[in-house]
C-alpha cells in the first residue's frame, strides 16, 4: 500500500513538473515578431541587422478627456436629468441590495462571474465603439444582453432592472460606475 502511494506521488510530481515545463516553453516572447502587415519588412530589417521599431498600441481615451455631453450622449433625457442629483452612496446600497456585488468586484485581482468594476468608468469609454460610456453602462444594467464582455458568460445578468429600478436609481448606478476611474 505504501509503495502504491509513493508511486502515485512520484507520478503526480512528474506530471506537475512536465506541466510547468510545457507552460514555460509556451510562454510568449515579447521580443519575437508577430504576424502583422509589416512582418515582411520587419523580417528583412532583422536579416539586414537593422533595429526594428515597434509601434505602441493607441491608448483609449480616459473618461476625464471627454466632455460631460460626450459622457452621457444617447442616454434617455430623464436619466440625464436625474444624474444631476445622483447619490453615489445610494448606488452602493443598490449594488448591495440587488446582488450586483455577487458578480462584480472593485478589486481587479478578484475574478468573479461578471466583469470587474475596477476602473469601469475608463473602460466604458471604449467598450462599445460609437457608444458613450454612460449609455454603455445604462444598457449594461437595463438590457444586459445587448453586449457581452469577452470571456464572460452571456445571459447571466438579470434583464429586469429596467423594470424594477426607478429612473433615479438607474441614474445613481450609472453615475456610481462612471466614478470608478483609477489611474487618471
Amino acid at each position: 500500500m505504501k509503495v502504491k502511494l509513493q508511486r502515485r506521488y512520484l507520478v503526480l510530481v512528474a506530471l506537475l513538473v512536465m506541466i510547468a515545463a510545457v507552460a514555460t516553453a509556451c510562454a510568449p516572447d515579447p521580443n519575437e515578431l508577430i504576424i502583422s502587415p509589416q512582418l515582411g519588412e520587419q523580417m528583412a530589417a532583422r536579416a539586414a541587422g537593422q533595429q526594428i521599431v515597434r509601434a505602441e498600441p493607441t491608448p483609449l481615451p480616459l473618461l476625464s478627456s471627454l466632455t460631460p455631453e460626450q459622457i452621457v450622449a444617447g442616454l434617455p433625457e430623464d436619466v440625464i436629468a436625474a444624474m444631476a442629483n445622483a447619490d453615489l452612496a445610494h448606488a452602493e446600497q443598490l449594488a448591495l441590495s440587488n446582488g450586483c456585488i455577487g458578480c462584480h468586484a472593485l478589486d481587479p485581482a478578484m475574478q468573479m462571474t461578471g466583469p470587474t468594476w475596477y476602473n469601469i468608468g475608463n473602460t466604458a469609454v471604449g467598450r462599445v465603439p460609437g457608444e458613450s460610456p454612460g449609455l454603455y453602462l445604462y444598457h449594461s444594467i437595463a438590457n444586459p444582453g445587448l453586449y457581452s464582455v469577452p470571456n464572460y458568460p452571456a445571459g447571466v445578468m438579470p434583464a429586469t432592472y429596467v423594470d424594477t429600478l426607478s429612473t433615479q436609481d438607474m441614474a445613481d448606478l450609472v453615475a456610481y460606475l462612471l466614478a470608478q476611474t483609477q489611474g487618471q
